[in-house]
């Protein structure tokens, strides 16, 4: 038995060592490895009528399931997910949406919520298509409620420069409770007190959509999230916290959610024997 398992061990380790020396083979001179794709941040495809044409046939036979043929997001499925598929009709939120941001989403889906990733299903040049689409359903909506307070510029890799420490998150919390309970809930959770009377409802931040997923806040970068508390989301209910907060408080109340995710995941975290 202890030779059968020798002659084993030593099949597996020829068949690693000759698939690393092809490898380094392929890798060498005459062959390369296609590069690797460069981010594009603004649609390179122009929004004619037939790149519009092709987007809504593309958006009908993968999207409209969940988001609605509409695209309100009241498609036949979405009564059955949570969070709700966004409506894509309203038009100050899909103009506060970047291409690269809509395109990502496309590609890679939005961790935490019900919305899949299409990489393998939709070609890139296809997802220009549809995110033309999509853009054409609110061209011609001029209503556009500016934000009166004085808005931010965010960089999008800033990062919190705030330990989440007990004392930051301790601060963080009082004012959630004191501002953002009402809405998301004192869980973090949707379920404010007037959750109910808003449209869009307001963000699950903690929701785990599935097993092995990690709670909706994860996946927000943290300039994402101070974006949204600083300067609002338009289109939904979250208003600007610009001349309430100050920049620490923000910090402090990002820590607080971050740490209230955490605690949902060791909730579901069966221990290991």
């Amino acid at each position: 038995m202890a030779r059968a398992q020798k002659s084993r061990l030593f099949t597996l380790l020829l068949l690693l060592f000759l698939v690393c020396a092809l490898l380094t083979v392929l890798a060498g001179p005459g062959h390369s490895y296609p590069p690797r794709q460069a981010v594009i941040y603004t649609n390179p495809v122009q929004p004619t009528e037939e790149s519009v044409k092709t987007g809504e046939d593309i958006f009908l036979n993968y999207c409209a399931g969940c988001h609605g043929s509409r695209a309100d997001g009241r498609g036949e499925q979405a009564l059955n997910l949570s969070p709700k598929p966004q409506n894509l009709r309203n038009a100050p939120f899909v103009s506060y949406l970047s291409d690269h941001r809509i395109y990502t989403s496309i590609a890679g889906g939005v961790r935490g919520t019900s919305m899949p990733a299409f990489d393998l299903l939709i070609a890139a040049e296809k997802r220009w298509h549809v995110i033309n689409y999509i853009r054409s359903l609110t061209a011609d909506d001029r209503l556009n409620i500016p934000n009166s307070i004085a808005r931010q510029q965010v960089a999008e890799d800033l990062k919190n420069p705030v330990p989440p420490a007990e004392e930051s998150i301790a601060s963080g919390r009082k004012l959630y409770m004191n501002y953002c309970a009402n809405c998301h809930g004192p869980d973090a959770d949707g379920a404010g007190v007037i959750a109910v009377n808003l449209s869009p409802v307001p963000r699950n931040l903690v929701v785990i959509s599935s097993w092995g997923e990690n709670p909706f806040i994860d996946y927000f970068s943290d300039a994402r999230m101070y974006d949204s508390i600083t300067n609002g989301v338009p289109g939904t209910s979250m208003l600007p916290w610009i001349g309430v907060f100050s920049d620490r408080q923000r910090w402090d109340i990002i820590n607080y959610l971050r740490t209230q995710a955490g605690k949902r995941i060791e909730k579901i975290d069966f221990p290991v024997e």
